[in-house]
């Protein structure tokens, strides 16, 4: 199936040979602001660059377009964020599922605004990082996902969540009513083969923790 990769300014260190695989695995790349030139220098000039380069080195939009990227410039004070701006442009593209990478990092405010955009970014969305993964489950679109056996799978509400239902994992969910960011459905663990979550009402993020080198996207 063909994804679309967006890609964010906040890359693990040292994980280069990860994101490089990820890159040239994607049909079409969308990097925000910074992110363009840290994804050519792995060898992917991205489709689309879209920020108002306040965190990219002087001269990057024009650089970028002379590598062939179409490069869109946002204003610095602006109402969305650049991951926010990027993830438009990628809806905007197409309607190819959207991955979301190198968006989470230790600045809090930034890393739970990307999760907020990861759940508007579409059917199918989902986030890829260097030992974990995670997936949006709305209402009336339930998720199944393949998981090794005892990996740790955590759901999490997005707003309150009810008829909730979680199988394929040690701790079953059987119309649960989760209240927002509720740790009720952290820490589970995968049994190993298929995992099941849906909800009737609300959002839910699944987060899949596991070996980096598994290579699971």
């Amino acid at each position: 199936m063909n994804w679309t990769l967006v890609v964010g300014a906040a890359p693990v260190p040292g994980c280069e040979a990860f994101y490089t695989s990820l890159l040239a695995e994607a049909a079409t790349v969308v990097a925000a602001d910074a992110a363009g030139e840290w994804c050519a220098g792995l060898g992917r000039v991205p489709d689309v660059v879209v920020g108002d380069f306040d965190s990219a080195t002087a001269g990057a939009a024009q650089r970028l377009a002379a590598l062939g990227a179409r490069v869109e410039t946002h204003a610095r004070e602006k109402d969305e964020t650049d991951l926010e701006l990027a993830i438009d442009a990628a809806r905007a593209n197409g309607d190819a599922p959207i991955v979301v990478t190198c968006a989470f990092s230790a600045r809090l405010d930034h890393t739970l605004a990307a999760f907020g955009a990861l759940t508007r970014a579409g059917a199918g969305a989902r986030a890829v990082e260097p030992g974990w993964r995670a997936w949006t489950c709305a209402a009336g679109a339930p998720l199944d996902i393949e998981s090794p056996a005892g990996a740790t799978l955590s759901v999490l509400a997005v707003g309150d969540a009810c008829g909730v239902r979680v199988t394929g994992t040690e701790w079953i969910l059987e119309d649960a009513s989760l209240q927002a960011l509720s740790g009720w459905g952290v820490s589970n663990r995968a049994l190993g083969g298929p995992v099941s979550v849906s909800c009737r009402a609300g959002t839910l993020v699944v987060l899949l923790l596991e070996d980096m080198d598994a290579g699971l996207y």
